[in-house]
């Protein structure tokens, strides 16, 4: 049973980049790549820690601001503020103490003025902080949160409008059609199928049975073969598809299991196979970021790959 429960889990950390995958490529934030295509300014913004508050403190608030700027599709980082050169947005700040001030109901006031890069002002925005004393001396997550929420809503709309462009729609929430793997038997080729749907769905992805509803297919094949070590060989290549059957990129799972397996204990398999697979999908769109699994613990084989062919017009955002 050890040796089973070590061979399910190799099945979900095998996922790797190619190794032509540029270090340049890696480093893009995920929507970058949309971004350099239009010729709108680039909606990056660099978050200075605001002033008239500790080092520490100021610095956890922009981290939080960044990160929820980050959640609007808005790239983000923390820096000092000085303009300089490129086109980009600065956003800095000044909290200010408002205790005594009987006109506000809150404890301090941030007033954050959004430039850009010359160090031009475009707008500004002033937010109450609603917090205790000591929520704000310990640096309370509930509060860093508050405040990075509350910023980052507004900035990210003064962006976009500033850039006069939106977003663009997650490739994973326009419909993905998930086919039945071929080299299965016919009945496990459906569980596998329902298995990738809800793994998918777990992670938000939409995913239709209705091809009119749908951009995208995924399609997966099976091969097993025996090697000279007595164990089944199984690699699973999923395809990214259009509607008219274009690829896009694709993802490989490959382990060796013991003989026989694959047929004995497919219903405990599919689940920890499926998963792994939704999880290639999201890197081969570029929707998934942080690094990807496997590298040290991966299991025995050569590497597989995930590739990512970079159609022009067509493919998505490369990953971070």
């Amino acid at each position: 049973m050890g040796i089973f429960r070590t061979v399910v889990l190799g099945l979900g950390v095998v996922l790797t980049l190619a190794a032509c995958t540029e270090t340049r490529t890696q480093q893009l934030t995920r929507w970058d790549a949309y971004y350099a295509r239009s010729e709108t300014p680039r909606a990056h913004v660099v978050v200075a820690p605001p002033q008239g508050s500790t080092v520490p403190m100021a610095k956890l608030i922009a981290e939080y601001v960044v990160d929820h700027l980050t959640r609007h599709k808005i790239s983000a980082v923390v820096g000092d503020g000085a303009p300089g050169p490129g086109r980009y947005f600065i956003l800095t700040g000044v909290i200010e103490d408002s205790r005594t001030n009987p006109q506000t109901r809150f404890n301090r006031l941030i007033r954050w003025s959004l430039s850009d890069s010359q160090g031009r002002i475009i707008s500004s925005h002033t937010e109450g902080v609603d917090g205790t004393e000591q929520e704000w001396n310990f640096g309370s997550g509930r509060l860093l949160d508050a405040i990075g929420i509350a910023t980052a809503g507004p900035v990210a709309q003064m962006v976009l409008t500033e850039t006069k462009a939106t977003a663009p729609l997650d490739p994973l929430r326009r419909g993905l059609m998930v086919e039945n793997a071929t080299g299965l038997p016919p009945a496990d080729a459906e569980q596998l199928t329902r298995d990738v749907r809800t793994a998918l769905r777990a992670f938000d992805v939409q995913v239709t049975g209705d091809p009119r509803q749908a951009t995208f297919r995924l399609a997966g094949h099976v091969e097993v073969t025996a090697d000279q070590s007595g164990t089944d060989k199984v690699r699973i290549v999923w395809r990214v598809l259009t509607m008219d059957r274009q690829e896009l990129g694709h993802a490989v799972q490959e382990n060796h299991l013991p003989k026989g397996d694959i047929q004995t204990q497919w219903a405990k398999l599919s689940p920890h196979v499926a998963k792994a697979a939704a999880v290639g999908v999201q890197h081969v769109f570029g929707t998934r970021s942080g690094p990807l699994p496997g590298a040290a613990n991966r299991a025995t084989g050569e590497p597989p790959e995930i590739v990512l062919p970079g159609v022009p017009g067509r493919a998505p955002p490369p990953p971070r």
